[in-house]
């Protein structure tokens, strides 16, 4: 079998499966053995021949897409500010303790901390992105839980109208989010209101918020905002901002830290 005729051997049950992850994004194991009338054991065992095959991916609780059909197009965004953003996440690893429950955010940079996660050991990382949750579980024992969805663009990340309600229901120590710009009272901001709803529901659930966006996000402005700044415990960049934005950081009682 040849990933360009990836179904050729597949069993009907599973060329459905694949299907239903394709147009989905990613499907739980309980929705597809309701779908099906099987048991969920039934199920992963189809979805761990299948991502034995490289068709899906297996992620804790179901599947999704794998890792090179989501990342098209994510490459440019992932070289913009590349060094800061490799610096921002091993930064903010480092605030991680072991055992924590984590939101981890979409997005080059908090890509860039699920890669210097790779050491910690019994976290429990709650994510919307596929590319997150793919390295994650290629380097480290972690238990990861997608929140699944609609995929949304090119950079793996999960939305639909329950995403936001899905997060609420964990209790996160941490949550680590990205951003794309920020208003003039260092409020951060981002463009997708899908999107943005999760970012939002994360910060509202978690005891303790971490904000992560390089320098380049810092001057720049978005439609939607996330949260206030006073939400924010602690900012994570990789220059250091200028000083009407530090005063109006700090001002909303957050701290800022840039890697040295």
């Amino acid at each position: 079998m040849t990933r360009s005729e990836p179904q050729s051997e597949l069993t009907p049950r599973q060329r459905d499966i694949v299907h239903i992850v394709r147009d989905q994004g990613f499907a739980t194991l309980e929705a597809l053995a309701e779908k099906f009338d099987v048991s969920t054991q039934t199920v992963r065992r189809d979805i761990i021949d299948l991502s034995k095959q490289g068709i899906l991916q297996r992620f804790h609780g179901g599947a999704g897409l794998p890792n090179n059909m989501v990342r098209l197009g994510h490459e440019q965004k992932n070289r913009l500010a590349a060094e800061g953003k490799q610096l921002i996440g091993e930064k903010t690893a480092k605030l991680i303790p072991n055992g924590s429950a984590i939101f981890l955010d979409v997005g080059t940079t908090a890509e860039a901390v699920a890669r210097a996660l790779g050491n910690h050991r019994n976290l429990r990382i709650v994510t919307n992105s596929l590319l997150s949750a793919t390295i994650v579980s290629a380097q480290s024992h972690s238990e990861i839980h997608v929140i699944g969805g609609t995929v949304h663009g090119n950079d793996g990340s999960l939305v639909g109208p329950d995403t936001d309600k899905a997060v609420r229901r964990f209790a996160l120590d941490f949550a680590i989010i990205g951003c794309s710009g920020f208003d003039e009272h260092a409020a951060p901001l981002d463009h997708d209101m899908q999107k943005v709803a999760v970012k939002t529901a994360a910060t509202r659930t978690a005891k303790k918020n971490i904000l992560i966006a390089d320098h380049t996000k810092l001057t720049r402005k978005a439609f939607l905002r996330i949260n206030e700044a006073s939400a924010f415990h602690l900012l994570v960049t990789d220059q250091a901002p200028n000083e009407a934005f530090r005063r109006s950081w700090t001002q909303a009682g957050g701290d800022i830290l840039v890697p040295q």
